[in-house]
């Protein structure tokens, strides 16, 4: 059967399965449209009932927990926001001079990073395709600037390959043009010796072999890799008699015991994305900015959630001042990490706890370092991008794409970790985490990363800091079939949104964004019945 609907009827039809059998069957009418926790929507879904007279509690003031406060104040709800953290954002955040991170049984970092400069601890970058977000950046004027994430001149440097080029600064460029020109010329040659005629009919492999001459990389007579321009110059022409000379290619036999840099990022990870010119927290401080004053209160740590059959209570007590209070509401909003939810007392079910239990903690971490000469661009044409080691424990570099040319220097995200290697990582004192970074990228840029650190760094482990515990929720294939479903019922009056609805997402601020935007439908669907 071919899909007929036009958008309008598809958004009719999955709200009247929605009424009828519940968020679960929404979401899998949703799936055979493939449209379930997917980013392809480009605005907030309309909400259909008058929250006039009905009251939200939502803990949280994260992405998700702005925007439901955002969206559903325009509906006429009263919302009140609960947030542990004395700052807005939850995990979109970025350190600059003054930011404050104390890790669970850490040591206390203070920012002093010179000159306006940052770095993003917690969503690094935005993709074309992810409009939920970019939704919010142009609707809240939050002003962007590309983002580059690959850059032809930035290394792979492997410790782990045996050969020549074992612990070698390879540049990107020249490991891909070697390994496709190698591939393009085995393949010229089997389609030229008659090896692919049986996979392929004459026609195609013709043209296949038209292509293949087409692409710069093989000699058209002999079929024969020739590094030439594409790969790029070892000496520069310039003027007169100076015709440049080419770069030598890798030993392809070599090459290939690189493993590090040679699987192809998703589709969400092009060459350019975006950030917001600032820091990424200012899509976090321009959703705060856009809330009706008073809403979130800050410092206010939940200690327990109850339900009644017309309403929720949230016990919390505020960081600062130690006093106990209580927050009631027509619904409870939960936008807090599941990991950080189930050490909170309440009245869920026992299948309800099973299924937020279910998901695993990511571990993630990141740490910045700051330098007095951005050496990268002004000594190896290094402008943004990402290098890629197998150095353990450092296992990228991420060049800044902000403040290009700058003669203040610059920071760079010296490294970023998740799984296994960020525990370990956060197990270090301060001092070792940045010795552990710049004896790794002393190796891939030597006499330079030494010499030019200016003593100025921050790092965040996520799964150590006390609000987050993770650096997102990560679904099993098996558990966002078995148990997400059960989250999306949610509980009679509290419901679960955020990053944790969002599988597919998971990690990224659309994921936040659209897990709240599912969780408006919901809950208009369910004011719509009662």
């Amino acid at each position: 059967m071919t899909d007929k609907f036009d958008d309008l009827s598809k958004r009719d039809f999955l709200q009247a399965i929605g009424i009828l059998g519940g968020s679960a069957a929404m979401l899998s009418a949703m799936g055979a449209f493939d449209k379930s926790i997917a980013s392809d929507m480009t605005e907030p879904p309309e909400m259909h009932t008058d929250g006039t007279g009905k009251k939200i509690v939502i803990l949280g003031a994260g992405l998700a927990g702005m925007v439901l406060g955002l969206e559903l104040s325009k509906k006429g709800y009263e919302v009140e926001i609960l947030e542990a953290r004395s700052f807005a954002g939850g995990r979109c955040q970025t350190s600059r001079k003054g930011t404050v991170i104390h890790e669970i049984g850490g040591e206390r970092q203070v920012c002093d990073f010179d000159n306006n400069q940052y770095v993003n601890h917690g969503p690094w970058r935005i993709a074309q395709e992810h409009h939920s977000v970019l939704h919010y950046c142009h609707s809240l004027n939050v002003e962007l600037q590309p983002m580059i994430n690959q850059s032809a001149q930035t290394y792979i440097y492997s410790e782990q390959a045996e050969g020549a080029l074992k612990g070698k600064r390879i540049r990107h460029v020249h490991a891909e043009i070697d390994r496709h020109g190698n591939i393009f010329e085995l393949l010229a040659k089997c389609a030229s010796d008659g090896s692919l005629d049986d996979k392929m009919n004459a026609e195609d492999r013709d043209r296949l072999l038209e292509h293949l001459k087409a692409t710069g990389l093989i000699d058209r007579k002999e079929l024969n890799y020739v590094a030439g321009r594409a790969r790029g110059f070892e000496s520069y022409p310039g003027a007169a008699m100076n015709f440049g000379k080419f770069s030598e290619p890798y030993d392809f036999s070599e090459l290939l015991k690189v493993r590090v840099g040679t699987r192809y990022d998703t589709a969400d990870h092009p060459a350019v994305m975006f950030q917001p010119i600032g820091g990424m927290d200012m899509i976090a401080k321009g959703l705060f900015n856009a809330l009706p004053k008073g809403m979130v209160k800050f410092n206010k740590e939940v200690t327990n959630i109850l339900q009644t059959d017309s309403g929720a209570v949230i016990s919390y007590f505020d960081t600062e001042t130690g006093a106990e209070t209580r927050a009631t509401g027509d619904y409870c909003i939960s936008t807090i990490p599941f990991s950080v939810l189930t050490t909170i007392d309440n009245d869920f079910a026992d299948d309800m706890i099973t299924a937020l239990k279910s998901p695993r903690s990511a571990p993630a971490y990141k740490i910045g370092l700051q330098f007095d000469r951005r050496f990268w661009e002004k000594d190896e044409m290094i402008y943004g991008g990402v290098t890629q080691t197998d150095i353990p424990g450092n296992r990228i570099i991420s060049y800044p794409s902000n403040d290009l040319h700058s003669p203040h220097g610059g920071v760079l995200l010296a490294d970023y970790e998740f799984g296994a290697q960020a525990v370990q990582n956060s197990n270090l004192s301060n001092a070792e985490r940045i010795e552990q970074a710049l004896s790794a990228g002393e190796k891939v840029h030597p006499g330079h990363y030494r010499k030019h650190y200016n003593g100025k760094a921050m790092s965040m482990a996520w799964h150590k800091e006390k609000y987050s515990l993770a650096g997102w929720v990560g679904w099993s294939a098996r558990g966002r079939v078995r148990q997400l479903p059960t989250i999306l019922k949610g509980e009679r009056r509290v419901l679960f949104s955020g990053n944790g609805i969002s599988p597919i997402l998971d990690g990224w601020q659309a994921g936040a964004i659209e897990g709240a935007w599912y969780t408006m439908q919901d809950l208009d669907k369910r004011i719509a019945q009662s």
